[in-house]
């Protein structure tokens, strides 16, 4: 039995003020051929299909055209929440839509939801564990409070039983101690929502979401975002990863995947970089010359008509860097906020108990809306 691993969509994402929809369309597209043409059971989406809760319709348009693409080649999609995702809006119709072989789990509600398939007499279990916070567990554990992620996320895989399949694929969206993170990701702050990657040793496969690098730690995989969504990013080979599942064991490779324009950085002096080649990639220019006239950074533009940054870098300034998009607080984490105000506000960062507590305050604020 196979299956297409792919995470982190962000549909509807915009770097620097560029809409990445016209991206997202077209690698979807080639994820759909690629399901296709390996005759995939079922894709695993592992959260943050949408870029922030309440997504632009365009994005939800392309999204639903997805799916159906998928539906119509006999391809099931399997799918969690993330934490860019509204998981009530995301599991709209869920009931109806697992009759058509669309399986979505909306908020965690203690346990993973489990999807069971069978193919040539090889039984595999699909747990279905969207973002958490645990916090937010306590109804579903007699109002145990967990002090970590990696305790909520024991007692949750404590309750499976491991007898009803063959094989077990695990599809979560959370962070795995020691992964390499980039600049499009929310700050992951302190250590409290890090889990060891040793801790799903009973499973065959885990599927995840939540950092846009690809990487992996034995059989616990991060397929990555399918683009590049920050110069962070640039050289990294997109890709979504195919797995097969028997009754021997779990095989994978990765599948790439190719943007329409790539992301990429451009240095040198404005001759060198006016003398290149004309170019539609995404870019990134450093500008080496002592003296920069006003206007350089629209002169580019003749060349590279997507340039979105520009930075200077001489003796006069280390790196002054000028961002075309605005960079302000709206679909920033508020954790993340609250952190970045508290430490400039007493010199220190916050401990672990004040985040546990502003944690605790932010849920109760969102049960509260």
């Amino acid at each position: 039995m196979k299956f297409l691993h792919i995470a982190d969509l962000h549909l509807g994402k915009r770097v620097c003020e560029y809409s990445m929809l016209e991206e997202q369309k077209a690698v979807l597209a080639t994820i759909v051929e690629q399901a296709v043409t390996e005759g995939a059971r079922a894709v695993l989406i592992a959260g943050d299909i949408y870029d922030r809760p309440v997504p632009p319709a365009e994005a939800v348009a392309l999204f639903s055209d997805f799916l159906e693409q998928l539906h119509r080649a006999g391809i099931a999609a399997l799918m969690i929440a993330g934490n860019h995702d509204s998981a009530d809006r995301l599991c709209f119709a869920s009931p109806l839509l697992a009759k058509q072989g669309v399986h979505v789990a909306g908020e965690c509600r203690g346990k993973p939801e489990v999807v069971m398939l069978e193919e040539e007499g090889c039984r595999v279990a699909v747990h279905l564990l969207s973002h958490f916070r645990p916090a937010a567990l306590l109804p579903y554990f007699n109002g145990t409070r967990f002090e970590s992620s990696e305790q909520a996320l024991r007692a949750m895989l404590s309750g499976i039983d491991f007898g009803i399949a063959d094989r077990h694929v695990l599809l979560a969206h959370l962070f795995v101690s020691g992964s390499v993170t980039s600049d499009s990701e929310l700050p992951v702050i302190g250590t409290v929502d890090a889990v060891p990657s040793e801790m799903f040793s009973c499973f065959d496969y885990v599927a995840l979401g939540h950092l846009h690098r690809p990487q992996s730690f034995g059989s616990v995989v991060y397929a990555g975002s399918p683009l590049c969504y920050s110069f962070s990013e640039v050289g990294q080979q997109k890709s979504a990863v195919l797995l097969e599942v028997t009754s021997k064991g779990v095989t994978t490779c990765r599948l790439p995947l190719v943007p329409i324009h790539a992301m990429r950085e451009v240095k040198g002096s404005m001759e060198e970089l006016m003398s290149a080649p004309y170019s539609e990639d995404y870019i990134r220019a450093v500008v080496t010359d002592e003296e920069v006239a006003p206007d350089a950074r629209m002169t580019l533009r003749a060349v590279y008509p997507n340039l979105m940054r520009f930075a200077v870098e001489n003796s006069h300034t280390v790196t002054q860097e000028e961002i075309s998009c605005t960079e302000g607080v709206e679909g920033r984490d508020p954790l993340a906020l609250f952190a970045e105000f508290f430490e400039a506000q007493n010199g220190t960062p916050p401990t672990e108990k004040q985040l546990s507590l502003m944690r605790d305050i932010l849920k109760e604020a969102e049960v509260e809306q």
